[in-house]
């Protein structure tokens, strides 16, 4: 909600006071965000999610999203992220299965008034149950879409036009097969540093057993 209080930060991520989150958006102020990348081991996939549109204060379609992300509220420690795991997945997940992945310090102007200045707390969750076993309960999150993570780096790079996957939907409760292009994706994870296919990268590279510690977002 946009009324939540939040810690923000300058840009050296010096802790600088509160704010709403309407307000942080509003004044591009940097502030603290959790983001999880979620893959399926087993089948080699990459879970997405499709949050619900009327959630934003301004128009912006269900597009494919990381599969969870949410604010920080005021004087939370980087641990007590998980429990946007347990919001919008529905699923109860200790900190400790968490890979963390570092932070990403991004900015997106998305409208005159909707500015993203982010530090962005990111881990990796591998969580092999399948789609159907996910709750979906949260108005957050209007469905979950699975993907091959090798076919999913190949759209992404460009060398191929469409990808098939799996989906579940909060008004159709069973899996079914999805078709997607890159402008499904968050447009402003295509762009600049290239933010949605580096995570499928790093999710291939964690398959292949990669050491993961020197990432550089």
């Amino acid at each position: 909600m946009d009324n939540e209080i939040i810690d923000i930060f300058n840009d050296q991520h010096e802790y600088i006071g509160q704010a709403t989150k309407k307000e942080a958006h509003e004044n591009g102020w940097w502030h603290r965000v959790f983001t999880c990348i979620v893959i399926n081991s087993e089948k080699k996939t990459m879970v997405l999610q499709k949050k619900a549109p009327e959630r934003y204060s301004f128009q912006r379609p269900d597009y494919l999203d990381i599969a969870v992300g949410g604010h920080y509220q005021m004087g939370e420690k980087i641990e007590d992220g998980i429990r946007e795991i347990k919001e919008e997945l529905g699923i109860d997940v200790s900190f400790e299965r968490l890979i963390p992945l570092g932070v990403r310090q991004t900015v997106a102007s998305i409208t005159p008034n909707y500015i993203n200045k982010e530090f962005q707390h990111i881990f990796l969750l591998v969580e092999n149950r399948l789609l159907f076993e996910y709750p979906l309960r949260s108005f957050e999150v209007n469905g979950l879409v699975e993907l091959p993570i090798e076919k999913g780096i190949q759209l992404l790079l460009g060398k191929s036009n469409q990808l098939k996957g799996s989906g579940i939907f909060q008004k159709q409760r069973k899996i079914v097969e999805v078709e997607l292009t890159r402008s499904d994706f968050v447009p402003s994870y295509l762009k600049t540093d290239q933010f949605m296919l580096r995570i499928f990268i790093v999710a291939h590279r964690y398959l292949k057993g990669e050491d993961l510690s020197l990432l550089f977002w």
